[in-house]
């Protein structure tokens, strides 16, 4: 197997950091020549120097056998030429293309089989709106993914010293009598940078960030529980007039929220006027204190600082928190940046860019699976696949079930049925039912052992 990354950007590296870890054969071409020295001693992967729009330099990247393009540069047409390259010289089956550009997005014809017959569009700002709409439709969640189309949700929730939770283990926990009823399941905890697959003595320490199986109910009376309950959000102030502020209010109108953007260009303000139709657009040349609570931010339910200055973003979403807005989410652009700045008091860091690659890794591990999610900060996937009858995990408890200690069964979905159930020990999985598996990274062939199915990437 053999796959062609045009970029090696950190959406591109990234990329084939993780494909390179599971054995896939990996192209990368790379413009920049110092760029092009480092990666290749930093992961197995040929590495070639030139334009990702040069038919020469593609074939020296062995387009001809590849079978999966990744265009991935910050130049959407450089992308686009891969693409139509990949397609008139190597019929590269499978194409994704990483596109930006609003004008190139509202003429999507031009994508289509008879043109340039590309599989994925990637956007990092959609996908980092789509990132804080998730969040959103959890109040007080750091993280969440939805699989099993919504109607199974994996939060994260850092739990304070005061939770119900605090010092207990899984087993008390799912024994205790307030939990009678509740569709409940820790299926995760992070502590510290560090992923656990807990087990029944494994206790919540507070600090942790826990990763809990939710339906697509409002389940109040399981955060509520959890002592992580937030009232729905429904007024909402976004730092930044930047393409992500715009798709983000727009998304946000469309939920009869009440929104108010902060932009410090005037011209770009006018522009955000005259676009969203329900937000209003204040412009403020200078973020201070005094402004804030001016605007009463802190009778806001959410701040959300996504303007093009990371630096801005941080500080901005740490002042509204200490002038008293409960929740604050911040773009940031540097991955290494992510775990420092939520432990300066930032509650939620979205990176478009990892947000991007999730988005990737979902699309190309499709094989015989309904879904797969990457989780935005941390080395962990969310896989959605079928009980197959010859396998060894249906017809017998799932405590009697050889599975791997860096996986854990997060949901089953009744085959028939549609019911969502959070399984226990004695959960017996049927064939045909859909399995919900949250995996550290490099899990996967393990599990495929269980499953007698490959996971294959196309």
């Amino acid at each position: 197997m053999s796959v062609l990354i045009i970029g090696a950007g950190e959406v591109g590296f990234m990329i084939a950091r993780r494909l390179t870890e599971e054995n896939i054969d990996v192209y990368i071409v790379e413009k920049d020549e110092a760029k092009v020295n480092k990666l290749s001693q930093m992961i197995d992967a040929q590495v070639i120097w030139g334009s990702g729009s040069s038919i020469k330099t593609l074939k020296k990247a062995n387009l001809e056998h590849a079978e999966m393009l990744i265009a991935v540069t910050d130049s959407d047409e450089v992308n686009l030429v891969a693409a139509f390259i990949a397609g008139s010289f190597a019929d590269i089956p499978t194409k994704i293309v990483r596109i930006r550009n609003k004008e190139y997005e509202s003429s999507r014809k031009i994508f289509e089989e008879e043109y340039l017959d590309i599989d994925l569009i990637i956007n990092p700002e959609q996908e980092a709106v789509n990132t804080i709409m998730n969040i959103i439709d959890i109040p007080g969640c750091q993280d969440a993914v939805q699989v099993a189309d919504g109607r199974i949700r994996l939060g994260g929730f850092k739990i304070g010293p005061n939770s119900p939770l605090v010092y207990r283990s899984l087993q008390e926990i799912s024994t205790s009598s307030n939990t009678n009823g509740m569709n409940f399941l820790i299926a995760a905890i992070l502590r510290q940078m560090n992923l656990l697959i807990p087990r029944g003595n494994d206790k919540i320490l507070p600090g942790d960030r826990v990763y809990v199986v939710l339906d697509q109910g409002d389940n109040r009376e399981i955060l509520t529980f959890m002592g992580t309950y937030r009232k729905p959000m429904q007024n909402i102030m976004i730092y930044g007039g930047s393409i992500t502020g715009e798709m983000l209010a727009s998304a946000l109108e469309r939920r009869n929220i009440s929104v108010k953007l902060i932009e410090h260009d005037e011209k770009r303000c006018i522009d955000l006027s005259e676009r969203l139709s329900r937000t209003t657009v204040l412009n403020i040349p200078a973020m201070n204190r005094d402004l804030l609570q001016a605007e009463r931010v802190s009778n806001q339910d959410v701040f959300i600082a996504v303007s093009n200055d990371e630096e801005a973003n941080i500080l901005s979403s740490l002042l509204a928190k200490r002038i008293g807005c409960p929740h604050v989410i911040s773009q940031v652009n540097n991955s290494d940046y992510v775990s420092l700045v939520s432990d300066i008091g930032v509650d939620v860091v979205v990176n478009p860019r990892m947000a991007a690659v999730a988005k990737i890794l979902q699309f190309i591990r499709k094989g015989k699976i309904f879904s797969m999610t990457s989780l935005s900060d941390i080395e962990a996937e969310v896989l959605e696949v079928e009980a197959m009858e010859t396998s060894d995990l249906v017809e017998r408890p799932i405590k009697d079930i050889k599975w791997p200690k860096d996986a854990i069964i997060a949901g089953v979905i009744r085959a028939g049925e549609g019911k969502v159930i959070a399984p226990k020990g004695d959960t017996v999985i049927d064939p045909g039912d859909r399995v919900i598996i949250f995996a550290k990274k490099g899990t996967m062939p393990k599990v495929e052992k269980v499953l007698s199915v490959k996971l294959d990437y196309f």
